[in-house]
């Protein structure tokens, strides 16, 4: 159990840091992580609440990335933020970093839900296969070519299901990783950062960014 706690506390630091956009001064040895949110965060803001599904807790999501020792870049959207012209924002910033020797394969892009498909479509703004996403709760949608390193988690009661099929024969899908949830709680899992699917998606990450 101590050796637990240990390694625990090796992994997660408590310097937490999150910003709306790349920051002035980029440090290039260090790993960044986009967060983009469900699609109540952009109708709500940041306190949105779901009758089903109860509070969004977009901070404490953030902040438990940036406690594994990212830089977290994430916003509340818009109200009338267009999917496609977010995703190309995304994409420049992302190539802001690589313009300042962030190496591709140190950013991860972690899409929940609508944010999950507009992390789709930056990575076909992008197309570069050493880029990470991390899709959650993201609905299977038409023909888009997909380029990039992907982990998918989806809840096994929820609508939404495997994405699989997505990346199958994608000669610029560099590698593809999913995990299915029986927590029960339907579109909800993604509404708090439940260890269920967190500490899956660091440790994929972290094995990615070596």
């Amino acid at each position: 159990m101590l050796s637990f706690l240990l390694i625990l506390c090796a992994t997660i630091t408590t310097h937490a840091q999150v910003t709306t956009d790349v920051p002035a001064k980029v440090e290039k040895n260090k790993k960044y992580l986009f967060y983009l949110h469900g699609a109540i965060v952009q109708s709500q803001g940041e306190n949105a609440v779901s009758p089903a599904y109860g509070k969004y807790m977009y901070r404490a999501i953030v902040d438990s990335f940036s406690n594994y020792g990212y830089h977290v870049i994430s916003e509340v959207r818009p109200k009338d933020a267009n999917g496609s012209d977010y995703a190309r924002k995304v994409a420049s910033q992302v190539k802001k970093l690589m313009d300042n020797g962030v190496p591709a394969h140190h950013i991860i892009i972690v899409g929940a839900s609508a944010g999950g498909s507009i992390a789709m479509n930056a990575a076909d703004v992008l197309s570069n296969p050493d880029i990470n996403y991390a899709l959650m709760g993201v609905h299977a949608g038409g023909a888009i070519k997909i380029c990039g390193n992907f982990f998918s988690v989806y809840e096994s009661s929820d609508a939404t299901g495997a994405l699989a099929g997505l990346f199958e024969g994608n000669r610029c899908v560099k590698g593809f990783k999913e995990i299915k949830l029986n927590m029960g709680n339907s579109h909800g899992f993604l509404y708090q950062p439940y260890k269920e699917w967190l500490h899956p998606m660091m440790q994929w990450a972290r094995s990615s960014s070596k």
